[in-house]
């Protein structure tokens, strides 16, 4: 427990870091981020520059910032609201084990999650063009398939507890059983598994677009940023180097968060019904 302890404060430290210069970017940056200037190409730090520049001439460090107000906030509110989709549905599930709509409902999962991300992200872009709108389709479409799958499980695990049979003896419909005594003791693994897809889909979105199928140039992005220096990463490594670098705290940060609450939560590692 005092091992999770440490690794949620340690979490929190790198994500705030990373939220506060991220939030204060208009503040902190010198440069506006699509600012180019052919005379000071791949510099790698000086007085002005402090993360250097890439190789149009642009400021790393407003990039990066600026970067972040569009790669953390579209991921958190677009996984937020697959989540509460996947969640309710995992509910439903659970709720309705053995019966029709939870074997469709598990079917539809099975399918979803049988393709790959990135195939599919691929596969649309190829078909409506690369666009960040594009991914965000995928990932409403895809990312709430393991929310469903967790939920049903914590769901059946718990539809025989004490406190559900007593509320059903008291005449509690099924949406009372579910807001009083079944949803608060499952939202905590739910959180859990919120912050670790949270890393989960910045890095898959940082990777789709290091293959340029997310934010077009000039827009920064970390992934995107990651796919132009890597073709200077042998004589200019700085323009490689930034954008990694806070792309590992910022999924480190998550982890260490989703994984100390996990042990915090059930040191044991108890794991729920699948």
């Amino acid at each position: 427990m005092k091992q999770g302890l440490l690794m949620i404060i340690i979490g929190m430290i790198l994500i705030s870091f990373v939220l506060s210069l991220v939030i204060f970017a208009p503040w902190i940056a010198k440069y506006d981020p699509t600012e180019m200037d052919s005379s000071s190409r791949l510099i790698p730090h000086d007085e002005n520059h402090l993360m250097g520049t890439d190789n149009f001439g642009r400021d790393i460090f407003s990039r990066l910032l600026y970067g972040g107000r569009i790669t953390l906030p579209i991921s958190f509110v677009t996984l937020l609201l697959t989540a509460i989709v996947g969640i309710c549905l995992g509910i439903i599930a659970g709720f309705n084990y053995g019966k029709l709509i939870d074997i469709i409902l598990m079917r539809i999962v099975d399918a979803i999650m049988a393709v790959p991300f990135i195939a599919m992200a691929m596969a649309i872009s190829a078909l409506f063009g690369r666009k960040l709108e594009n991914l965000l389709i995928v990932v409403i479409i895809i990312w709430w398939a393991p929310f469903a799958r967790l939920a049903r499980s914590l769901v059946i695990s718990q539809k025989n507890n004490q406190a559900v049979i007593a509320a059903r003896v008291l005449g509690a419909n099924n949406f009372t059983i579910v807001i009083r005594e079944i949803l608060p003791n499952i939202i905590f693994p739910l959180i859990i598994n919120l912050t670790l897809e949270f890393s989960s889909l910045i890095l898959s979105l940082s990777t789709l677009s290091f293959f340029g199928l997310g934010s077009q140039p000039p827009t920064p992005e970390w992934g995107g940023m990651l796919a132009d220096g890597r073709k200077y990463f042998l004589n200019s490594k700085h323009v490689l180097l930034w954008p990694s670098l806070f792309i590992i705290v910022t999924v480190l940060g998550l982890n260490l968060i989703g994984e100390g609450l996990r042990d915090y939560y059930d040191p044991y590692e108890i794991l729920p019904l699948k």
